[in-house]
């Protein structure tokens, strides 16, 4: 295994190398897309139906246009395009990026062992498309765009309720830790105490649905339940006795790529809409 993965590394240094490929990621400007776009559509006329492998014909149609024609790395970008992809969608301009490369890209990520071994990912972005792979679409853009602090906040909160009691946190305890410290605030429980006790927990769980945004993450198993089902976050404060256990496993997934993410972007700073490189790397450095 370790063989494979020298010989991975080796290949890709040796391709950047010997072509010139810069190792950033492609500067998202109008001219810079256009001419991508431009070089893949050449390069679509090359291929010809059904013939070759999902990952040759990404590395015709994608990589090989942009780091022989624009000179930039595929790698770097596509990390960059999985990192930034709320940014880059929401933007005019980057979205014709972004509408080009994603079936590529999606190509890459359902395949990323097999595109390391064929060099034409490195072995952080393997790594990071690993994790990415175990999250839906959806969920990676939360954790993409800094929401994980704010998950991070209600898990510490969810922490310190076990430690309170003598076993797993119930939704009751969760509540009343919640409006000790005043996470929810005076005014809001004064308004909640004028109404029926129903009302009030239905006001209380909306407020703390709201204030941790914890609805974008349904479906992401971050809560379970005594038999180990997931809890539905809509759901979550419907029983004060109910246990709301973390999902550890997806927790320590989640902090991972949250990590990755936070030290990709790190790495590069805007300048008139184009990423460029922080940090200096010794050229042809793709590790």
């Amino acid at each position: 295994m370790q063989y494979r993965k020298l010989a991975a590394i080796v290949l890709v240094l040796c391709v950047a190398a010997c072509t010139g490929v810069k190792d950033e990621p492609l500067p998202l400007s109008r001219e810079n897309i256009e001419k991508y776009v431009a070089a893949v559509d050449k390069s679509s006329r090359k291929i010809e139906p059904n013939t070759g492998t999902v990952l040759e014909r990404v590395a015709t149609l994608y990589r090989d246009p942009l780091e022989n024609s624009l000179g930039y790395s595929f790698d770097r970008t596509l990390r960059h395009y999985f990192v930034n992809r709320a940014g880059i969608t929401s933007d005019p301009e980057a979205k014709v990026f972004a509408d080009l490369i994603t079936p590529g890209a999606q190509a890459v990520l359902m395949n990323a062992d097999d595109a390391w071994r064929a060099g034409i990912i490195s072995t952080k972005t393997r790594d990071l498309l690993a994790i990415l792979a175990k999250f839906r679409c959806d969920h990676a853009l939360l954790l993409g765009n800094g929401e994980w602090e704010r998950m991070s906040g209600f898990l510490g909160l969810v922490s310190d309720c076990e430690k309170k009691g003598d076993g797993p946190c119930t939704a009751g305890r969760l509540v009343e830790m919640a409006i000790e410290r005043e996470i929810i605030p005076r005014q809001e429980m004064e308004i909640a105490s004028k109404v029926a006790e129903e009302e009030r927990l239905v006001h209380v769980r909306n407020f703390l649905i709201a204030h941790f945004n914890l609805s974008h993450w349904e479906g992401a198993r971050l809560f379970i339940g005594s038999d180990g089902r997931e809890i539905e976050i809509s759901s979550l404060f419907d029983d004060p006795e109910a246990q709301i256990i973390t999902n550890e496993r997806v927790v320590y997934l989640a902090e991972q790529y949250a990590k990755m993410i936070k030290k990709e972007k790190n790495l590069l700073t805007e300048k008139d809409g184009a990423p460029l490189r922080a940090l200096q790397s010794e050229p042809g450095n793709r590790s």
